[in-house]
């Protein structure tokens, strides 16, 4: 979501209402005050702020994390200091993502011959993000060996209607033509018997959603694999499947 002057409330102030010299000034609302004030006064009123909020508890439309374990919650606060991006400076937090990263492989078959790599992300919409850009690169370079006129036409990503709107943006960003394959009431999840109407040798891959919003329901991986399988047997164009596993995962 995008935001500017026309989200603004009609109040322009904020009024503390806490014993503190903070008291005795109105806080501007969307511009820094000339003056700091105290960071306890300050806290009070964000918390105050989000009085009124949803409880997360009780969100199950969206993919947020409704319970953590305490120790989860102060491992997370004792760690936010870290630039985790800052490998050299943190190797013990390093080790821990290498960690996180095998235990996935390990948890989805990869052999040990397998080459296989991963990264932490901010949450699952940045995943998606890597995840659809290395699609489309790996296709643009099978594509171009193989002669592909890749400015014929724009390449495309298969997604059940049931997508999570980060995959919306990625094809936004990505200049990528985004085919819905409908779903229905017979059909909850990815429409097998219809998926493979929407490939061609565009395709940069199929998305299969462990978790669909509104529904639900998992797609169902396996058959999407077989599928996808026989098509690969019969083309020169192989298509590969990326695994939203959001929620499933």
């Amino acid at each position: 979501m995008l935001y500017g002057k026309e989200n603004r409330d009609e109040a322009e102030f904020l009024e503390p209402i806490f014993g503190s010299e903070s008291e005795q000034v109105d806080l501007p609302k969307y511009k820094l005050a000339q003056q700091s004030i105290e960071p306890r006064v300050a806290y009070q009123l964000v918390q105050d702020e989000m009085l009124d909020e949803g409880n997360a508890r009780l969100n199950l439309a969206t993919f947020c994390q409704t319970y953590m374990e305490p120790e989860a919650v102060k491992l997370m606060s004792q760690t936010l200091e870290k630039n985790a991006i800052d490998k050299s400076e943190y190797p013990r937090t390093t080790e821990i993502e290498n960690r996180c990263v095998n235990m996935i492989a390990d948890l989805w078959n990869a052999s040990e011959k397998e080459k296989f790599m991963g990264t932490s992300t901010i949450g699952s919409s940045e995943a998606c993000m890597l995840g659809g850009m290395a699609m489309k690169f790996s296709w643009r370079k099978r594509a171009e060996k193989l002669g592909l006129d890749i400015s014929a036409k724009k390449p495309n990503l298969v997604i059940s209607s049931g997508y999570q709107v980060c995959w919306e943006k990625f094809c936004v960003y990505w200049d990528i033509e985004m085919r819905e394959v409908p779903m229905d009431k017979e059909h909850m999840s990815i429409n097998l018997d219809k998926v493979m109407d929407y490939v061609d040798e565009y395709t940069i891959g199929v998305v299969g959603i462990m978790g669909i919003t509104y529904t639900g329901r998992y797609d169902d991986i396996k058959a999407l694999d077989n599928l996808i399988e026989e098509y690969n047997k019969q083309t020169d164009y192989k298509v590969y499947i990326h695994v939203d596993a959001a929620s499933g995962g």
